[in-house]
């Protein structure tokens, strides 16, 4: 399979794979080889791209769904969560496993449980290029929606006219600091001072500055009105507060959240032309999350 690596000399190689590894860097399902006097590792981010053989001992089995953060693992606490954590325990070496019991209080703190091995739900984890400090204790993340947030940002980005960018629920950072990588001017907002903490280091981390607020955006949003782009990625928002929020929108404003809805549920905001509905992932047997393009008549 085609994928991305870098190339060491073999007398380097031991210290970079060592160095690889504890970024979470090296793509373990894949055999890492050698080719001459050089050595080539397969990692998650890389411009040189070739063939690599799957490693078979890694490779994990069809047993359900769950999330790698940095050197630790969440699944969800469903039935069969057991063979789940058997699977990565035995093939994904990992530092620590946590069953994720679900999401609570107004800053949308996972419920975790160690059920495996050391340490807390906390580490660097790189998406697109970037790296961002991770801590679940403190402020709510998910790797689940790294393409989600890519699309946000490449559309903000192709949309974008130089004008303000607002977002609503910044967290700790994942939207806003490539979008500020992008030259792009920001303003990211958070009601949970724990995420402004993690967002602020990870500023520092990715080398960029921004304008940060730790506000209720809920209450606050007609301070905001004449921003050219608006991200709301609070999927659990009653859509009437959502609504409240679009219609104080100048028109040509545009709009990016997010939503849980039935699947065959459509939902339709006043006052705007809708330009992309699409489904993230499920939810639940019947729901799922969709992502909504909005832009304000």
């Amino acid at each position: 399979m085609r994928v991305p690596y870098v190339k060491v000399l073999q007398s380097e190689a031991e210290e970079e794979i060592k160095r690889l590894r504890r970024n979470n860097q090296i793509l373990r399902e894949f055999k890492i080889r050698r080719a001459g006097d050089f050595v080539l590792i397969p990692v998650r981010d890389s411009e040189t791209v070739g063939e690599f053989e799957e490693n078979e001992k890694k490779t994990m089995g069809r047993v359900g769904s769950f999330e790698r953060i940095s050197d630790f693992f969440i699944i969800k606490g469903r039935e069969g969560w057991e063979k789940i954590m058997e699977e990565i325990e035995i093939k994904q070496s990992p530092r620590a496993i946590f069953l994720d019991e679900g999401v609570a209080g107004p800053y949308r703190i996972r419920k975790l449980r160690r059920i495996y091995g050391t340490g807390k739900p906390a580490g660097i984890y790189r998406e697109n290029g970037l790296r961002f400090l991770v801590d679940l204790e403190r402020a709510y993340f998910s790797p689940r929606l790294a393409a989600l947030r890519k699309r946000i940002v490449d559309n903000c980005v192709r949309d974008s006219r130089e004008g303000l960018i607002v977002d609503m629920y910044a967290g700790i950072g994942p939207i806003v600091i490539p979008l500020l990588k992008a030259k792009r001017n920001v303003v990211a907002i958070d009601i949970n001072p724990e995420a402004i903490k993690l967002l602020v280091e990870n500023l520092k981390i990715n080398k960029v500055s921004g304008q940060i607020l730790i506000a209720d955006s809920n209450s606050i949003y007609q301070c905001i009105k004449g921003v050219e782009q608006l991200i709301m990625n609070n999927p659990t928002q009653p859509i009437e507060t959502t609504q409240k929020i679009i219609d104080s929108l100048n028109p040509g404003a545009f709009a990016h959240l997010t939503h849980i809805s039935k699947r065959e549920e459509k939902i339709h905001f006043r006052g705007v032309e809708t330009l992309e509905v699409r489904e993230v992932h499920g939810y639940s047997p019947s729901s799922s999350l969709f992502y909504y393009r909005l832009r304000k008549k």
